[in-house]
């Protein structure tokens, strides 16, 4: 694997500082919907989040690729660029269910080096990345140390491209049946950030959006875990196991995937 060189500090400033401009917006707006289809749901506030985060980020001259906008016309996965969700957990906000949260992830070397995710209702900022420590609004923070399903709290989630038939729900069920507890809290973003924090041991999920994951896989890392995601496809989607090492990479071995 090729090592990436540590972010700078104007980096980590300009992460933090666009996720954090992203909540101070989403603190101020309203619920309004503007397209729900499927299970899929768009807000205002998705559009006025994304605005703030550009204004820091683009300044810095790299290419961007975001869950509203989509990508820039130079964005790569082989070239450093931005990854950003300006509102992750878009439905639990409109509901007013306080589990949302803004990520911003700086991309280099083919896979994201740097996270930055401000927790909304909390107004507190996870970061980390290659060469900089897991922070929670500037305290320490460390992934769990369980080690097997029947010790771990595992987050996850239904993405929305799942595939819901009998089969595969069943199947669904009998992987996660052997953790100790499951939690789905509506935003891949802060389930990352609090596995980073030990608040939860795991997170995995299949068919999961790189915007949605790419900052807490950094912050993840950064806090002495193992981030194992499959390289996006066409669509940018991609699977990810994260968390605490030894058992994330035991999950991800029991898949049949080899560890990237």
């Amino acid at each position: 694997m090729t090592v990436s060189p540590s972010v700078t500090e104007q980096e980590h400033a300009a992460a933090c500082a666009a996720a954090q401009a992203a909540g101070r917006v989403l603190a101020g707006s309203t619920a309004e919907v503007l397209a729900s289809a499927g299970r899929d749901i768009k807000a205002q506030a998705d559009l006025d989040a994304e605005s703030a985060m550009m204004e820091v980020l683009r300044p810095l001259g790299l290419p961007i690729l975001s869950e509203e906008m989509g990508a820039d016309e130079g964005f790569a996965l082989d070239r450093d660029g931005w990854i950003i969700d300006p509102l992750d957990g878009t439905m639990n906000f409109v509901r007013g269910i306080p589990i949302a949260c803004t990520c911003v992830a700086l991309w280099r070397g083919g896979r994201p080096v740097l996270g930055a995710i401000h927790e909304v209702a909390l107004h507190r900022t996870w970061s980390g990345g290659v060469g900089r420590p897991a922070e929670v609004d500037g305290r320490r923070c460390r992934c769990g140390v369980a080690e097997t399903p029947a010790e771990a709290v595992l987050a996850t989630g239904f993405p929305r491209g799942m595939d819901f038939s009998e089969a595969s729900l069943a199947a669904y069920a009998r992987r996660m049946s052997s953790y100790k507890k499951i939690r789905m809290i509506g935003s891949a973003g802060l389930s990352l950030a609090w596995a980073a924090g030990g608040l939860v041991d795991l997170y995995l999920e299949d068919d999961i959006f790189i915007w949605d994951v790419a900052a807490g896989l950094a912050i993840v890392e950064a806090a002495g875990g193992a981030g194992l995601f499959t390289p996006p496809d066409s669509t940018w989607r991609t699977r990810v196991v994260a968390g605490a090492s030894r058992l994330a990479r035991s999950e991800w071995s029991a898949s049949g995937r080899p560890t990237p």
